[in-house]
């Protein structure tokens, strides 16, 4: 099932949306359930299963997508460099699926997903559907996709009708993969092999390569200073910090409302995200049917006084400085960094206890500091940048003869020892003791240390591990491995065999439409790439 409003990782983009079902054409209508009662270049929009898409399929899918990034609280990925491009590859495999579940003939009832939906844990209070925590959440959900308020008594009609059919389609395409995929296992020969790896205990020791170490024999010259100021102009360290000043309104809860239960207080925070999206969508330029040039935006801080708000100005700040008067927000920065002289008017910025509007006012562009004035931080930089490469290329170099030594029957201790490296020897420890009930390493080194030892047989040393917590190396010698607690062997199999499972779905999924993709009938867009742009 779907993995709505669940909390993740985010490592990589392909990761999220593996866990996003594809697939949610948003703009189709279904009815409200709960509540009733950038230009592409190729006029090619691909086909699929013997049928031409159109532009309106295409670019819809992809605005979908990038819809579906900001609902699964994903928002932070589409300011990635070569975002879009992934996403116009993640469009196309929804239109596959969802061909194939239409193929397949595969629907999902009202029944269905009205159950589904009160059975989703953000929409339940003690247990049981709450109808406010649900108005409340759509709410939120309209903010956040910018969506214009309905006519008529209920204003997030359209939000929930989005909402209601992406997670019909979701519940679809859960189906079709269920079809395609219900043959997909893997195998769990290595269960026990595996389990001993990541359970029993371990005794090992190791060896560090510090950059510290290297500091002093560091040779640095005012020729590498030059060098480098010149070669890296842009290094944000050798120039001064991009300002800007920006004109705003702020919608605030005020100090009784911040008191008030959830449910209310949310009611009464997306009362002011109303409000302010009826602000900014004052300066959407109207379409012209003579398809004349429309006319002006009006005036920010007029049309604020018109509508009966307070606007302000800001001073110059930076984008990791708090503005004067303004709540601490990351929010509220990063909205009036993002905008541009083309895009001067800010979407609604949800804040902790309002919402605001942003116009660009004006920018203070960055400037290259003078050589003499950064000339301190740049020696600084390349000496440690220097120390940490002489650390990492004496611990290759170490590991490789360390490794030599115990292959051919040394002792590790002796013969670090003997090459001058100070060895230190670890106390016992379980690499994953989690489902043997003990506490699992919380110190991020040893967290390193334990997943690396899982790879190596007792008595082999390992290749140069880096340490992101401190920019030491290690080589790690495995001393021993004793056999691990079975109590957790039934629970670890079954993790074990799901998820080899998943992984085994995931590449399969990927095989599928690549292979779909080639079909008779079936043909991706020759600029597929280009669309990605679209917002």
């Amino acid at each position: 099932m779907m993995k709505f409003l669940r909390s993740q990782s985010q490592t990589v983009l392909v990761v999220v949306l593996g866990v996003i079902a594809l697939g949610f054409l948003f703009y189709n209508s279904s009815g409200n359930l709960l509540t009733n009662s950038g230009a592409p270049t190729s006029n090619d929009y691909g086909r699929i299963d013997g049928e031409d898409l159109t532009v309106a399929e295409l670019t819809d899918a992809v605005r979908n997508t990038r819809d579906e990034f900001i609902i699964h609280g994903q928002s932070e990925q589409l300011s990635q460099p070569g975002v879009g491009a992934q996403i116009a590859e993640i469009a196309w495999s929804q239109l596959l699926l969802l061909h194939e579940a239409d193929r397949l003939h595969i629907t999902v009832s009202n029944e269905q997903l009205v159950d589904y939906i009160r059975s989703m844990a953000p929409f339940q209070k003690d247990g049981v559907f709450s109808p406010d925590a649900y108005q409340s959440s759509m709410g939120v959900l309209q903010i956040k996709l910018n969506m214009p308020s309905d006519d008529g008594p209920d204003k997030l009609a359209s939000t929930k009708t989005l909402f209601e059919n992406i997670l019909r389609d979701e519940l679809r395409l859960d189906a079709v993969r269920a079809a395609l995929y219900s043959g997909v296992r893997g195998s769990a020969g290595e269960v026990s092999t595996q389990y001993e790896k990541f359970y029993g205990p371990e005794t090992a020791s190791l060896v560090t390569f510090d950059p510290k170490n290297f500091i002093a024999s560091a040779q640095v010259t005012a020729a590498d200073i030059a060098a480098e100021y010149k070669a890296h102009p842009e290094n944000p360290a050798y120039r001064t910090a991009e300002k800007r000043r920006v004109d705003y309104v702020l919608l605030l809860l005020s100090p009784e409302q911040m008191k008030l239960p959830d449910a209310q207080k949310g009611a009464a925070k997306d009362a002011l995200g109303q409000k302010a999206l009826d602000f900014a969508l004052a300066f959407q330029p109207e379409p012209s049917a003579t398809g004349e040039t429309p006319p002006p935006p009006p005036d920010f801080m007029a049309e604020a006084k018109k509508m009966g708000l307070t606007p302000a100005t800001s001073e110059f700040f930076a984008e990791d400085a708090r503005p004067a008067n303004v709540p601490p927000s990351s929010a509220f920065n990063g909205a009036a960094f993002s905008l541009t002289k083309d895009e001067p008017i800010s979407k609604v910025v949800d804040l902790d206890n309002g919402v605001a509007v942003l116009h660009l006012a004006e920018i203070q562009p960055s400037e290259l500091r003078p050589l003499e004035e950064v000339k301190a931080e740049i020696e600084e930089q390349l000496k440690q940048t220097k120390a940490a490469e002489a650390a990492r290329v004496t611990a290759q170099i170490m590991a490789k003869t360390l490794q030599a030594e115990v292959a051919k029957g040394a002792d590790f201790k002796t013969a670090a020892t003997g090459m001058k490296l100070k060895v230190e020897t670890l106390p016992a420890f379980e690499p994953y003791p989690i489902l043997t009930g003990k506490t699992p390493p919380t110190d991020p080194r040893m967290e390193t240390i334990a997943y690396a030892t899982i790879s190596l047989a007792p008595g082999q040393v390992s290749d140069p591990v880096p340490m992101r917590t401190d920019d030491t190396t290690l080589a790690i010698h495995l001393d021993g491995r004793a056999k691990a607690d079975p109590a957790g062997l039934a629970a670890f199999e079954m993790q074990f065999r799901e998820s080899q499972d998943e992984r085994l779905r995931q590449a399969v999924d990927v095989d599928w439409t690549n292979w779909k993709s080639k079909q008779p009938g079936t043909r991706k867009p020759y600029d597929l790439d280009a669309y990605g742009s679209v917002e």
